[in-house]
């Protein structure tokens, strides 16, 4: 075991959405300290935790994280955990120029669990339209709609159950603070 420490970037799928699930960003900090991670820091109540590990295998950390969790909450949490770099890079790939376009139209990334398959793919691009417009690279679901479209004047579409994957979804702002806070 090395001293050397690795900064990592974890987004916790369905915490604190529409009031169920809530855990207060506190107890998170916690549950994160309790494993030995240091310089824990929460991102607004979504469920945005980074922190250092001297942990090097990351799906070893997600596991441990995900049974920490799971026993402290009492239920299951899915996790995805990356590196600054790999943040960088995912939003090195948004085909939609948020940041020029912010005024008219709202962005996200969705990371997903695994990358979908070519069906699956079809079928998300065949709902695109004047709402939504959609790219996927890798395990990352960018998507992007026009702004007279958020709320309740959008159609909802559950992304997890057309790709056939499991995923979490962070704002364009979010994770350009995400990668902000991780420097």
């Amino acid at each position: 075991m090395t001293d050397f420490q690795h900064g990592y970037i974890a987004l916790l799928r369905a915490i604190n959405v529409g009031g169920h699930s809530v855990t207060r960003m506190a107890d998170l900090r916690g549950l994160f300290e309790s494993l030995g991670l240091t310089e824990v820091v929460t991102y607004i109540q979504s469920g945005n935790v980074l922190f250092k590990s001297t942990e090097g295998d990351r799906e070893h950390l997600k596991h441990l994280l995900e049974k920490k969790l799971k026993s402290s909450l009492g239920y299951q949490v899915s996790l995805f955990i990356f590196t600054r770099k790999q943040l960088e890079d995912a939003a090195a790939q948004n085909p939609f120029d948020p940041e020029r376009r912010d005024k008219e139209q709202r962005c996200h990334l969705m990371f997903l669990s695994r990358e979908p398959d070519a069906d699956h793919c079809a079928a998300l691009m065949a709902l695109e339209g004047e709402e939504y417009n959609f790219f996927i690279h890798g395990k990352v679901l960018y998507y992007a709609y026009p702004r007279e479209f958020e709320g309740s004047a959008r159609r909802t579409i559950n992304f997890e159950r057309v790709l056939g994957v499991t995923g979490t979804a962070r704002t364009w702002k979010v994770v350009n603070k995400l990668i902000e806070l991780s420097r």
